[in-house]
């Protein structure tokens, strides 16, 4: 009979203590809305966040070449990636911390950093007598949102890219370079990819003046839906337009 009560007494006791472990397991999960935050550092250089803190940058520049106010070492970042080996965009000392680098060539194909799935895909050209400079587009998915960057595309895509880079939310597009990146080139390369926001880079600002590059004016007064945002903004898929829209950060 004791026996009974102690084992009556025991069950009771971890009862008490499941609900315990539980709440503690959940204050351990990230409250909030599943969203990134997407923020313009300059020409090609974008800072995506994710909900749980994950830092990723894109192409970062040498503030020597650009002169968008940041500083070496500035930007937080967990993961970069490099789309070509200029200083316009493989300036990795911009970033703070000891984040997981991917560049070039070595970038093609599947990576996983810090738990996300990259993809690289080399982009070439449906011209065979064109040369065509190594640059790597990247694909990957944050929060249920799926991300693009070009790089320094100089032709459109070919069908067997945009099937290696798959289905497409967020664009970054280059607008106002390279210069052989023309708009019927753009216009083929959206016809493929068919994202669903179109964030336009590499274009001439005020802090642009000493490489080449065209307006955004031009490019963006052709666009059917044109949505000025701010320069540090959030993405959530729920809330993701239903037709091609451009969204235009502010430079600062």
């Amino acid at each position: 009979m004791r026996r009974s009560i102690l084992f009556l007494l025991a069950t009771l006791f971890l009862a008490g203590c499941h609900p315990r472990r539980h709440r503690e397991e959940q204050a351990h999960v990230p409250a909030g809305p599943r969203q990134v935050t997407v923020q313009f550092i300059g020409h090609g250089c974008f800072l995506i966040t994710s909900s749980l803190g994950l830092n990723l940058l894109t192409d970062p520049f040498n503030p020597a070449t650009l002169n968008y106010p940041v500083k070496p070492g500035s930007i937080p970042a967990d993961i970069v990636l490099v789309t070509h080996e200029d200083d316009t965009a493989n300036f990795t000392d911009l970033a703070s911390g000891s984040p997981v680098i991917l560049r070039s060539s070595m970038a093609s194909g599947v990576n996983r950093a810090n738990g996300i799935l990259i993809r690289g895909v080399r982009t070439s050209s449906e011209n065979l007598a064109s040369t065509v400079k190594l640059n790597v587009a990247y694909a990957w998915s944050m929060d249920g949102i799926r991300f693009c960057t070009l790089g320094a595309i100089e032709d459109a895509i070919t069908p067997s890219e945009a099937i290696n880079l798959g289905h497409v939310d967020v664009l970054f597009l280059p607008v106002g370079g390279p210069p052989d990146f023309t708009d019927e080139k753009r216009r083929v390369t959206l016809d493929r990819l068919q994202p669903r926001v179109i964030i336009p880079m590499m274009y001439s600002t005020a802090y642009s003046s000493k490489i080449p590059l065209r307006g955004l004016g031009e490019w963006l007064s052709r666009q059917p839906h044109v949505e000025r945002v701010p320069n540090r903004f959030t993405l959530m898929h729920s809330t993701l337009p239903d037709v091609t829209t451009v969204y235009v950060p502010a430079v600062r």
